[in-house]
């Protein structure tokens, strides 16, 4: 069981380093494509600047979407749990599983008229 966990773990830590490998991939590419109009052996100041501007941009994009994403998730499964809880305590079930029988039929028999 323990090994199930640690796979698991070894799995999750891959993911998240795939996912960071490809978020660096297309910041490097949207970069240099919005940055690098004609590639020389050394980067301009003006390139240097606008990569490093690009970069936190990026990255501040990432920050709002992730956070975004994550809020309205949990969120998400707040709003499962809570009906969840609400469905299996509501009160016609309670009600009807606490009323005796006879009380029951009668109700029941008070429909039908």
């Amino acid at each position: 069981m323990a090994t199930n966990q640690h796979d698991l773990e070894r799995i999750r830590q891959q993911i998240v380093l795939a996912n960071i490998q490809e978020l660096i991939q297309k910041m490097t590419r949207r970069c240099f494509d919005v940055c690098i109009a004609m590639p020389e052996t050394e980067l301009r100041s003006t390139e240097r600047d606008c990569l490093a501007n690009c970069m936190d941009r990026f990255m501040d994009s990432v920050q709002v979407v992730s956070s975004q994403y994550f809020r309205r998730r949990r969120r998400h499964q707040q709003v499962r749990l809570a009906r969840s809880t609400t469905s299996s305590a509501s009160p016609t079930a309670a009600a009807s599983t606490s009323m005796p029988k006879s009380a029951s039929s009668a109700s029941n028999d008070e429909k039908v008229k």
